[in-house]
């Protein structure tokens, strides 16, 4: 419980950073002829089900930290390496068991300019996954992180990029020696900023 108070006061703090920065926006970074982005956000994973063996678990809402950079090999389209970070609760009837989940990954993201001051950027996010379940002799699981995420950026001043980013986190396969440990794609909301 006390991890998940820090995350959430974290989760508060970066929302007053971005909601600051964005109020002293002037909209000139040009997001047409960037080289590179290095993001940092922080949002909220929504509710869902995680599938352990037989059981489904009903996963709350948790904070949900991300950071990535992506470098433009093309001027409309990057690839990228990101790193995800989530604390949850999983819940089955009475019984309730906190998890986390880190994760690394590469990322392909094609950009489509809305007008000078904003662009919109999907990406396709694989990646190795870790999840710890606080459940006794339950070892960690690993799994295939298969992620769907979309950036909308609008240009500050300076030459950075507010964003919020939204999509969704999936494991398609994954578990342990015990258990598999999988779930269909549950949607997540992020805001953020890019240098």
């Amino acid at each position: 419980m006390f991890l998940k108070r820090i995350s959430s006061i974290l989760l508060l703090g970066a929302i007053v950073l971005v909601l600051n920065s964005v109020s002293y926006a002037a909209g000139n970074a040009d997001l047409q002829s960037r080289d590179y982005d290095i993001g940092l956000e922080a949002g909220l994973w929504l509710p869902g089900t995680v599938y352990v063996e037989d059981s489904d678990l009903d996963k709350d809402a948790g904070p949900l930290f991300r950071i990535f950079a992506d470098t433009y090999v093309a001027p409309k389209f990057a690839v990228g390496v990101y790193g995800n970070y989530s604390t949850v609760s999983l819940s089955s009837g009475s019984t309730e068991v906190d998890a986390s989940f880190w994760e690394i990954g590469m990322a392909l993201k094609p950009k489509f300019m809305l007008s000078n001051d904003v662009a919109l950027k999907p990406g396709l996010n694989i990646g190795y996954r870790k999840s710890s379940i606080d459940i006794n002799n339950f070892d960690p699981a690993d799994g295939m992180g298969l992620n769907l995420s979309v950036e909308l950026q609008f240009a500050l001043q300076g030459g950075l990029i507010f964003f919020i980013d939204g999509g969704f986190l999936s494991q398609p396969v994954g578990g342990n020696d015990k258990a598999d440990v999988t779930w269909a794609p549950i949607v997540y909301l992020c805001g953020g900023i890019a240098f």
